[in-house]
């Protein structure tokens, strides 16, 4: 855990154009600190309370760029919340590989191109505090969300060996794993599309519904995670690792279940996705 001479009063979410993001400044603000969001475009930002900087997380300039002007306005960049994600439902068969590696550039490469910037900031600094957004994804491989949910496993992989690769420098990683949100949105869009290779009555349509229905009567809100990734910043005994709601039964049975009752669960979602 990182030691800070002082509470961390500025913070850099990348990827706040909408949901959660919008959300999580907001709480950080009406919280005191001092914060920035980030899209590609900041000229469409509708949310007038909130400052944009332009950054696209598939081009290493354009995130450097992001940084500097970031600790410029702040003077510190005390916490990164990397809330950028991509998510493809799809079977293997389904999902063309530029749609996986589209999937990997964001969630995970792009996760690394922030790091890269961020944690040389934080270093000079002398603390820091990287949030990664994992989900229920990087806990349990789901049928039809190979592409999403390998990223994620990848994700929690890549923040678990930046954990231990950082701690000496004063710096903190976190990896919030929350399940779907309640948000009103459209079942697909941006924050959800269904691969180009599936068919239209097809097991990964039918999972996308059942996704749909989990997240309209989720309990889980971006203000409940806000305030969770809030208590994270103001901690002074950080964990690596927060499941939420489900996620922490979920991430118990994963690490102590025979993988004969994981297989039988598992078969159950399979079922009602191929049945309903």
């Amino acid at each position: 855990m990182a030691r800070y001479d002082r509470k961390p009063q500025t913070a850099l979410i990348c990827g706040a154009s909408g949901g959660l993001g919008q959300v999580l400044a907001r709480t950080l603000m009406a919280n005191g600190m001092n914060v920035r969001g980030t899209m590609r475009d900041p000229s469409k930002n509708t949310a007038s309370d909130i400052s944009m900087l332009a950054m696209d997380v598939l081009d290493e300039k354009s995130v450097e760029t992001c940084f500097e002007k970031a600790a410029s306005e702040l003077g510190s960049v005390d916490v990164v919340i990397n809330c950028v994600n991509e998510m493809v439902l799809g079977s293997v068969e389904e999902t063309a590989p530029e749609e996986l590696q589209r999937v990997y550039a964001i969630n995970v490469v792009g996760t690394s191109t922030i790091a890269r910037s961020a944690i040389p900031l934080m270093r000079a600094q002398g603390q820091g505090l990287f949030v990664a957004m994992s989900s229920l994804g990087g806990i349990l491989a789901v049928p039809y969300f190979s592409a999403y949910t390998s990223s994620k496993f990848a994700l929690e992989a890549f923040a678990e060996a930046l954990y231990h690769e950082v701690k000496a420098d004063n710096i903190d990683v976190a990896i919030m794993q929350p399940v779907a949100m309640f948000m009103d949105r459209p079942d697909e869009g941006d924050h959800l599309k269904i691969a180009q290779g599936a068919p239209k009555d097809s097991p990964t349509r039918r999972m996308a519904a059942m996704m749909a229905k989990d997240t309209a009567e989720s309990k889980l809100t971006p203000e409940i995670v806000s305030a969770a990734i809030l208590d994270v910043i103001r901690s002074d005994s950080r964990k690596l690792r927060y499941p939420m709601d489900r996620a922490k039964i979920l991430s118990v049975v994963k690490r102590l279940a025979p993988q004969a009752l994981i297989n039988k669960l598992i078969g159950k979602l399979v079922l009602g996705a191929v049945r309903s």
